[in-house]
């Protein structure tokens, strides 16, 4: 809005008002006297830019995108914990609270016989499944502390592209009166999922089903299932949770659609095969976290475009998807999953 108001046009503006047999070059008297206002003034025009993008909810980034967003009633959703299963020395009871360290995280055992890493964020979903836990706390007869599987994967603090979304979602009231789009926000408000779908009257009138992934857009554990029915309807046709009185919802797990990708390629001078597959298979999962219950066709020009676009790839054909060159439809529960990624190597 702003933008012609620079240091140059100002001064112009500032000498233009000077009286003519005053010396106004560069340099003089009362050039150098107005110069500094003029550099001010400029910044001032700077800042204000910057406060007009802060002020409207569509350009507002940070804390005052928070300040937007809680006038609508809607926090940024803060960091959550990892929850992990653990395995011990049979028969022994772990008190509630116990703490255990590996590999520089430390994790509490929970009432429900899980791991909650102290940590908030992904820092908890680190591979160390199989890796000994070493207990702070003095517990007779435990010989075996073992950290196994991610149940609940923790997640970073919300986005600001996210937080957005939100907030017109409910400014637009696209989410009210438990409508789908309002089944969909209460599911995805619960700590650990990542994205929820909705079917309506799936098993007749009255009955919601709702399908999720956790936090990091993979199948949802028995755990994140339950939190979510706890949430949302805890007591079928109760009205004791988010649901209205009369709603009986179904919460499950979305599930996986290994998909296999096969293709032959002529990789660049001084790359490898292996080069060509660690580019294709970034540039798939990359592709598959955008998809998950977003868009449920795999289309093979967007393969094609990866490979095409892969920096290691001088020339390629005969793409396929699960071994067929078309594209490939999932059900309206599954998630891709990348299988095996098969390249062959074209001569030259």
């Amino acid at each position: 809005m702003f933008e012609d108001q620079t240091f140059e046009e100002i001064m112009e503006r500032m000498l233009s008002r000077i009286s003519a047999d005053i010396d106004t070059r560069e340099g003089s008297v009362i050039y150098n006297a107005l110069a500094p206002a003029a550099a001010e003034l400029a910044k001032s025009y700077i800042w204000l830019d910057t406060v007009l993008e802060l002020v409207f909810s569509d350009t507002a980034q940070g804390e005052f995108l928070d300040r937007r967003a809680t006038e609508a009633g809607i926090e940024r959703l803060a960091a959550t914990k990892a929850v992990r299963a653990g395995e011990f020395t049979p028969g022994i009871t772990i008190p509630t609270g116990s703490r255990f360290f590996a590999d520089n995280l430390y994790f509490q055992y929970t009432a429900d016989g899980t791991l909650e890493c102290e940590t908030a964020g992904e820092a908890g979903n680190a591979n160390i499944s199989g890796q000994n836990l070493l207990s702070l706390d003095t517990i007779p007869g435990l010989e075996k502390a073992i950290v196994k599987d991610i149940l609940i994967p923790g997640r970073e603090e919300e986005r600001d592209d996210s937080l957005r979304d939100r907030y017109f979602t409910r400014v637009r009231r696209e989410a009210v009166s438990a409508n789908k789009q309002h089944y969909k926000q209460w599911a995805e408000e619960v700590d650990g999922v990542g994205k929820a779908k909705i079917f309506p009257l799936w098993n007749g009138e009255g009955t919601v089903k709702i399908v999720i992934t956790n936090a990091t857009l993979e199948p949802a554990s028995d755990i994140l299932v339950k939190k979510v029915k706890d949430a949302i309807d805890p007591k079928e046709g109760q009205g004791e949770g988010e649901a209205p009185i009369g709603a009986f919802v179904t919460v499950e797990s979305a599930v996986w659609k290994e998909v296999e990708i096969s293709a032959e390629v002529l990789p660049e001078l001084n790359r490898s095969i292996e080069d060509v597959k660690a580019d294709i298979e970034a540039g798939v999962l990359q592709l598959f976290k955008k998809m998950a219950f977003e868009d449920n066709v795999i289309r093979l020009s967007q393969i094609n475009n990866i490979v095409y676009n892969a920096s290691s790839v001088s020339d390629y054909s005969d793409i396929k998807i699960n071994g067929l060159a078309e594209n490939l439809v999932l059900n309206d529960v599954e998630i891709p999953k990348l299988g095996q990624v098969n390249i062959i190597e074209q001569t030259r």
